[in-house]
């Protein structure tokens, strides 16, 4: 009994898993909200294909979105409660997407406050998250930003053309060229696509400028919600599922001046404390 794939619900977590477009934030929370309602649907018309179809919708998106933690945390979540029944996922669904969602306000307040006034930022590829810290700072401070090109997508230039959209003064140079320009950096910003207890994944090119940056004391920070730390076990898989073709890189959480978080500024050892506490479900094939 599997109608269920004709649903537009199903449709809508297909087209989740299959979106190379959206933020992991974005993503993650579209997935989450496609799950639940398509929890509700079966709830309301095939209650029998409880589990299966919702265990079928988390595995597809994982499987398609390997390396992106909300995700990996929404199948985790739902794999977590499933013994429990369809209204202890739902909620367990619903929470995380909340989560999600509302995680901006406390990372711009946590981002914003490491942006030093009147000085220059400097961000590696694109990340909605490092949009909206910007966005947030530009409130109550002056500084100028310089974004990577982030080759070999280029998608830092696509993030320069947003922010000169909204209002700010960009300056978008080459990769190879950020190195050169460091010293004359205040602070660096990026993204993260998964966290873990000791590494981050993160987009090629993260590592180098990363390291020249705390050989120079230049701080540089990741922008990133908790559900984007993952537990050892689950960051492992996410990282061996990475494919040959991958354009992300794992890179050790100690070379950054912290993660700046919904909860407030973590270090290495806050993160590695806060993923050492996340449950792993057991029945979860990783």
């Amino acid at each position: 009994m599997t109608e269920w794939r004709d649903w537009p619900t199903w449709r809508r977590v297909i087209a989740a898993a299959h979106d190379q477009v959206g933020s992991a934030a974005t993503v993650g929370a579209d997935a989450a909200l496609a799950v639940g309602d398509l929890l509700k649907t079966v709830i309301d018309v095939t209650p029998g294909a409880f589990p299966g179809a919702i265990l079928d919708a988390v595995d597809l998106l994982s499987a398609n979105q390997q390396a992106m933690a909300p995700i990996t945390n929404l199948r985790n979540a739902v794999y977590l409660h499933v013994d429990e029944g369809p209204l202890a996922v739902a909620e367990a669904v619903s929470d995380l997407e909340r989560r999600i969602r509302e995680s901006w306000r406390g990372i711009a307040v946590t981002g914003s406050a490491v942006i030093p006034a009147g000085g220059t930022v400097l961000i590696h590829s694109a990340s909605s998250t490092v949009r909206t810290v910007l966005e947030m700072a530009r409130d109550h401070l002056e500084f100028d930003v310089v974004c990577t090109r982030a080759m070999p997508i280029g998608e830092g230039a696509e993030m320069a053309a947003e922010l000169r959209a909204g209002g700010f003064d960009v300056e978008l140079i080459d990769d190879e060229v950020a190195i050169e320009v460091l010293a004359g950096m205040d602070v660096v910003l990026a993204g993260a696509d998964a966290i873990g207890p000791s590494q981050v994944i993160n987009k090629v090119g993260t590592a180098v400028l990363a390291g020249a940056a705390k050989a120079i004391g230049v701080p540089f920070y990741l922008l990133a919600a908790t559900d984007k730390i993952l537990p050892g076990t689950l960051f492992n898989a996410a990282l061996q599922r990475r494919g040959r073709e991958d354009l992300s890189e794992a890179i050790a959480l100690d070379v950054f001046s912290g993660v700046a978080t919904e909860i407030g500024l973590l270090d290495a050892e806050a993160v590695a404390e806060y993923a050492g506490g996340l449950a792993v479900a057991e029945g979860i094939a990783v």
